[in-house]
């Protein structure tokens, strides 16, 4: 199949959203408030850039002709999704317990680009305004995921995905340029989920170990 410039700029957006997936990782071996302070700096970058390219004529020109070819057209009007991707890596790191956080975030990075591009391939039916496919999608790569974290508590890791799935399933609230964004309630939502349910279902050696800092 040849693949039209549409196809070549989603899937250039989606492997931007998988390098995201250096957060987590990066979370491995870096501690706490070292992520916080560099998610900080990165945060402020990305709202310095937010409010340049709508507020100077120049600066979103230059905007759009390195990176514009990533951005959609629905962004235009409103803050990119790489900047929620930050906040919402920020928040998370800041919220919850380190395993919790590095699960939820991998999920959002890797679950939420395989339902984009399986769903614009092979989505048909809907499910909550998203393509069936791309939620299956979703959900399989997110239960891979939290059972590659959560082995010793796959009850919670199946249950995690189902609550991934829905969140990025559902449409988005939006207020003029800004929106509940799937990139916040994924890990966010996920993440209250996975916590409330390691600290009252899961057997305290497991809890123990999954929600150590």
């Amino acid at each position: 199949m040849r693949l039209t410039s549409w196809w070549w700029a989603e899937i250039s957006r989606k492997l931007l959203h998988v390098s995201a997936g250096v957060i987590p990782l990066a979370y491995l071996v870096l501690d706490r408030e070292v992520m916080l302070w560099l998610l900080w700096g990165a945060v402020v970058i990305a709202v310095a850039v937010e409010v340049l390219r709508h507020a100077v004529p120049a600066f979103a020109e230059w905007f759009r002709r390195v990176v514009g070819f990533m951005v959609r057209a629905s962004e235009w009007g409103r803050i990119c999704g790489a900047t929620y991707v930050l906040v919402g890596a920020l928040l998370t790191i800041w919220i919850f317990p380190k395993w919790v956080a590095i699960a939820v975030l991998l999920v959002l990075c890797v679950s939420d680009s395989a339902a984009s591009l399986i769903g614009i391939r092979f989505g048909r039916s809907q499910f909550l305004g998203k393509s069936a496919a791309g939620s299956l999608a979703f959900f399989l790569t997110a239960l891979a995921v939290l059972a590659l974290i959560f082995r010793d508590a796959l009850g919670i890791a199946f249950t995690g995905a189902i609550v991934a799935t829905v969140a990025e399933a559902l449409p988005s609230p939006r207020l003029e340029r800004f929106e509940l964004n799937d990139n916040l309630m994924i890990p966010l939502l996920t993440g209250a989920a996975l916590w409330w349910l390691l600290i009252y279902t899961a057997p305290s050696d497991v809890a123990a170990a999954l929600l150590s800092q």
